[in-house]
């Protein structure tokens, strides 16, 4: 009887679970850092991105050798929408280079694309890992062009 019990017990307790399940996630550390200092400049129709390669540290260990850019572009004559998921998509990827430097000595990434006018742009960078781990997305840079 009290093996009985506790059969149903246990049931009970492995159908109650933990609480809401969600995606996995890589235990502390085991990622690539994340940029933060993600800026832009505009010459003519050319936009370009730049920022620094962020190095790894405790909470993020993995070094990173390449970033993935994500952009939005909406146009200026859509209702706007402050509820409504922001869309990226990928559209470009840049290998780290170990060579070259900004104006301030630290080393700089860069990306380039033509914009059109008209539009709303926004943009982030996720660093990634040999291993194709992405870091957590950068600071997001917005603008009207």
């Amino acid at each position: 009887m009290a093996l009985a019990v506790l059969m149903i017990l246990a049931g009970v307790i492995m159908l109650w679970g933990c609480g809401k399940k969600g995606p996995p996630k890589p235990p502390a550390g085991s990622r690539p850092p994340r940029v933060v200092d993600l800026a832009y400049g505009i010459s003519g129709n050319t936009l370009e991105l730049s920022w620094s390669k962020p190095e790894p540290n405790e909470e993020a260990r993995l070094p990173v050798i390449g970033f993935l850019i994500y952009g939005s572009q909406r146009a200026m004559s859509e209702e706007a929408c402050p509820n409504c998921p922001i869309l990226f998509k990928i559209i470009g990827d840049v290998p780290v280079r170990e060579a070259g430097t900004d104006q301030t000595g630290k080393p700089a990434i860069r990306f380039t694309e033509n914009i059109e006018t008209d539009y709303r742009y926004i943009y982030k960078v996720h660093g990634y890992s040999k291993d194709g781990i992405r870091s957590k997305a950068s600071n997001i840079v917005e603008f009207t062009f």
